[in-house]
């Protein structure tokens, strides 16, 4: 959590991995992740508690680790569990069956699974993949366990949105039927299975029996006790902090991740959100509406991580004096009579580099943006590439017509087809307003499917003219790992492309249908997308 780089096995011990934290020889560059050892031993106390000692690393060997060079991302991990690497699979909140891309092949993968949870608000394409469009039940040894989960509004806790906004929200009813919030379910869930583990220990059972799990009260899963212990504890009495030089009582919620050691003497499950829940309260439950500056960012409306700071990397907004370029609307001004800034939290409190400060990009080592993407493993230099499946035969930029360094994913069905005449047009598919993500939350939604019944299929007049295609027809789109049937749109939004003297034409579909609900509104678009 917190972007912490996520163990590999051949960094065997705590201090193997702290090797590896950012280091920077300019003394006006912040380099922020240097604290990463504070955030990482904070983390492992989180995790295994009084378990987790200076003796033992903090537990540090109880983590999973990544084999060296091991890609556990999204497609890799559909493709081991097609080819049968994995027994179990936790389906929480998601619908791969629709998301993934080439689903068809992800539905085959989960039929390679001896058990699959699958916990929802709403039944799903994933849950029901056995009994599917080309699959045949008696062949499928998954056993499928169906957990109904609550709505957000059936339950308390915090949602954080793409702004970095944390707010809070309360419980309006209660969940129906069976129905349980998403943290009882996993701590009952874990209760049972460390249970097990004690009783018949297993290959590995440290990580299971040293977790730290006491998040009840009276008898109940408490979503505050989670939330204060994210934020982070002081877990021994501290008579002089080495930052303010104050005291603080064991048991105390720490103030910010500024406080955070790397001796084990404080908690911490996500760095990035340590403020969020303090001595003074619940922070992400405040509702004022008072807005100082007038910029919108209303300061005491919920809380942002990190450290309330609405505007991330703020400090590029002024100049080397710590005045605002756009000095009609300051986010960030330097009170150089106060010797302070004003404005948002600013992205580090130290004087602006005109006054002997420092560089103002504080997560990265030499403290400046960058123009190119170091570490990228296409090189830091922007390029561009054609798709993998395109209908063009050559790159009008270069003489490298896909990225060379990509993953394809081939054999099986991981099929793909590039210049071919049977498969001529461009595809793009994009969201609708109706619709949420693959359609699980929405398309049981009478009012919002009602709006957005079914797959739709839109192209331009002269597309449709090429094919004889009306308006309202029923149509097939194919590529070669899959075909969606959709009702056309023609339309004068989408335009043939003149592209090296030759008319290539695009369509259009949205994304967030599946084949179990509504009946005939045809299936998920990503039975047309490659594995890539």
């Amino acid at each position: 959590p917190g972007y912490l780089p996520t163990p590999q096995a051949h960094l065997a011990t705590l201090a193997d991995y702290n090797k590896t934290t950012p280091a920077s020889k300019d003394p006006r560059s912040v380099n922020w992740w240097k604290n990463r050892p504070k955030y990482l031993a904070s983390f492992l106390r989180s995790i295994s508690g009084e378990k987790a000692t200076k003796e033992n690393d903090f537990g540090y060997s109880w983590m999973p680790k990544l084999d060296q060079g091991q890609d556990a991302s999204w497609l890799n991990l559909f493709d081991e569990m097609y080819k049968g690497t994995f027994t179990g699979f936790f389906a929480w909140g998601m619908n791969p069956a629709c998301s993934g891309a080439n689903a068809g092949k992800v539905r085959q993968a989960l039929t390679k699974l001896d058990w699959m949870v699958n916990v929802n608000v709403f039944d799903s394409e994933t849950a029901c993949f056995w009994k599917g469009p080309g699959m045949d039940s008696k062949k499928i040894k998954t056993e499928v366990f169906v957990l109904p989960c609550a709505a957000s509004m059936e339950k308390e806790g915090s949602i954080s949105n793409s702004g970095r906004w944390m707010q809070w929200r309360y419980k309006a009813s209660n969940p129906p039927g069976e129905s349980k919030p998403d943290g009882d379910i996993m701590y009952e869930l874990f209760k049972k299975v460390r249970t097990l583990y004690g009783k018949e220990k297993g290959a590995f059972p440290e990580p299971i029996l040293n977790l730290k799990w006491d998040y009840e009260t009276n008898g109940h899963f408490d979503i505050h006790k989670v939330a204060k212990e994210i934020n982070g504890y002081f877990l021994e009495d501290i008579s002089e902090h080495p930052v303010d030089k104050k005291a603080y009582k064991k048991g105390t919620l720490v103030p910010n991740f500024v406080f955070l050691l790397d001796d084990g003497r404080t908690s911490c499950g996500n760095w990035l959100y340590s403020a969020s829940y303090t001595e003074a309260g619940n922070m992400a439950a405040r509702r004022k509406k008072t807005d100082p500056t007038g910029l919108g960012l209303y300061p005491e409306w919920s809380w942002v991580w990190p450290l309330n700071r609405r505007i991330i990397y703020n400090r590029a907004s002024v100049d080397l004096e710590g005045n605002p370029r756009n000095p009609k609307r300051p986010l960030l001004k330097w009170d150089a009579a106060g010797k302070k800034w004003i404005g948002d939290v600013p992205d580090n409190a130290v004087p602006p580099m005109g006054t002997h400060g420092v560089y103002p990009f504080i997560m990265k080592p030499d403290g400046v943006a960058s123009i190119f993407g170091p570490g990228l493993k296409d090189g830091p230099f922007p390029e561009h590439y054609e798709p993998l499946e395109c209908p063009i035969e050559k790159n009008l930029m270069s003489s490298q017509r896909i990225n060379p360094v990509i993953k394809i994913f081939e054999g099986g069905l991981d099929t793909f087809k590039t210049c071919d005449p049977r498969y001529p047009f461009v595809c793009s598919t994009y969201r609708v307003t109706e619709h949420w993500q693959t359609g699980v939350l929405t398309r049981w939604l009478p009012w919002l499917i009602e709006a957005e019944p079914q797959m739709f299929c839109e192209m331009s007049l002269e597309l449709a003219k090429l094919k004889g295609i009306k308006n309202g027809d029923r149509v097939l789109v194919e590529t070669s790992r899959g075909k969606v049937e959709a009702v056309a749109i023609v339309t004068s939004r989408l335009k043939p492309f003149q592209i090296a003297g030759n008319t290539v034409h695009q369509i259009g579909i949205p994304w967030h249908y599946g084949w179990l609900h509504p009946k005939d509104g045809g299936d998920s678009a990503n039975l047309l997308t490659p594995t890539i």
